[in-house]
């Protein structure tokens, strides 16, 4: 982690991982990605039911936004941490 991820790093993390998760997670990537897909998708395919095809959509791309953002905190803590301790040792 280079010296502009570790500030930027640290500083998200002070709203702790809750925080992260549902907001860029489950909010920011899941509802963006279920809104940009439900767009998309009568346009490429125009055939069923787009009702039906959003509301799927606001499920499981929020539900994939959580593990996601889980994902991606577990591994910015862990270089967040490692970073932090070779600067310690220096």
């Amino acid at each position: 982690m280079n010296q502009g991820q570790y500030q930027n790093w640290s500083k998200l993390r002070k709203n702790g991982a809750k925080h992260f998760i549902w907001f860029r997670g489950v909010l920011a990537w899941g509802l963006l990605t279920a809104i940009l897909w439900s767009g998309l998708m009568p346009v490429l395919y125009p055939v069923g039911n787009n009702l039906q095809r959003f509301l799927i959509a606001l499920l499981l791309f929020p539900m994939g936004g959580f593990f996601w953002g889980l994902w991606v905190w577990k591994i910015n803590e862990k270089k967040y941490l490692a970073t932090k301790s070779e600067e310690q040792k220096d």
